[in-house]
């Protein structure tokens, strides 16, 4: 009898023995419930108490269909094992809703799979607009930095400046025209000159779209000087003449043909004629000269008018305006005050 009870005893123990060894536990730390996954994944597990090589498979099922990745995985001497299974995707692969199932086993024992739904993105964020453009002209103090995004799944967008972070230069969220802004203020640079913004945008996936854009800080207006007709030029009344204006850029060039206009008026500062442009030509480094004409069949002029010449750059720096009166009853040119100036000369 005694025999006996130690045999049942010991047998007893031996099947606890074999249960502890088959029953170990699966825990998936990664993809969460939720979760958005993107081009390159890592479904990543934790199996405890395992005391034999362990078979691990991870089923993505989806829009497209299912993919079924499987590897084997030996425990540490603590019996653990702490893994995880690539799981990528590609720009063929269907985007939307999909299903991860992780499953694990041995020769005794097969674990509860675990399963988590989540969201497939690999559509990189697309930047539609933005403003400044390449190759701009900004004179600040504030510079608006303007972006406008097509991303569902928006995660952060930032921008820097020259590789530099700015005060408020990152966000979570877009406006009703999915677009941001950043403002950028200048002054701390003491010379003009090129600068890039680096501006990005990364989705909940991890994808990521990056743009980068060279402008120019330009905080120097162009000068404008009226070379004819002047106090000295001589005007036939009822006739045909030149109008030529001279274009000076401190910042070499930043002025183009768009950014001058040439008025006549009378002595009131009423609209009389737009000088039509002949020809807008470089004659240096920043300095150019605009050709117009006015044309006496185009426009019925009083004796006494006035040309006025107004400009402003790529950047928005409005040169000093410039006018000059003539007086075709004397067959000249006369000098005008601009404002109270009593010249041939700017407004101020």
């Amino acid at each position: 009898m005694l025999r006996i009870m130690r045999f049942v005893a010991g047998a007893a123990i031996a099947l606890m023995a074999v249960a502890a060894h088959a029953q170990f536990t699966l825990q998936v730390t990664s993809p969460l419930e939720g979760a958005f996954l993107g081009f390159n994944n890592q479904v990543k597990f934790l199996i405890t108490n395992a005391t034999e090589e362990t078979t691990v498979r991870v089923t993505a099922a989806g829009p497209g269909g299912s993919t079924v990745k499987e590897e084997d995985f030996t425990p540490n001497q603590d019996n653990k094992i702490d893994g995880s299974i690539t799981l990528n995707f590609n720009e063929s692969s269907p985007s939307g809703a999909y299903t991860i199932t992780v499953e694990a086993f041995d020769s005794t024992f097969t674990a509860t799979p675990v399963v988590r739904n989540v969201t497939v993105d690999v559509t990189r964020p697309k930047i539609l607009e933005f403003n400044p453009i390449q190759n701009g002209s900004v004179k600040g103090p504030i510079v608006p930095i303007n972006v406008k995004l097509s991303e569902a799944n928006l995660k952060e967008w930032r921008v820097k400046i020259d590789g530099n972070d700015i005060p408020n230069n990152t966000g979570t969220t877009v406006d009703g025209n999915n677009s941001f802004q950043v403002n950028w203020t200048v002054t701390g640079f003491l010379t003009d000159g090129n600068h890039t913004i680096s501006i990005s945008v990364k989705d909940k996936s991890e994808n990521e779209s990056t743009q980068s854009v060279s402008v120019r800080l330009d905080r120097l207006a162009p000068s404008l000087s009226i070379a004819f007709p002047r106090s000295d030029s001589q005007v036939r009344p009822n006739s045909d003449f030149s109008v030529i204006v001279d274009v000076s850029d401190p910042n070499g060039g930043l002025m183009d043909l768009t950014g001058l206009d040439v008025i006549v008026r009378k002595l009131d500062n009423t609209y009389l004629y737009r000088v039509p442009r002949v020809s807008f030509q470089a004659t240096g480094s920043g300095s150019y000269r605009w050709t117009g004409r006015v044309r006496n069949k185009a426009v019925s002029l009083p004796s006494q008018f006035k040309i006025v010449a107004s400009g402003v750059d790529k950047a928005g720096n409005i040169a000093v305006e410039q006018e000059v009166i003539v007086d075709t009853s004397r067959g000249r040119a006369s000098n005008s005050g601009s404002g109270n100036t009593g010249r041939i000369g700017g407004k101020g």
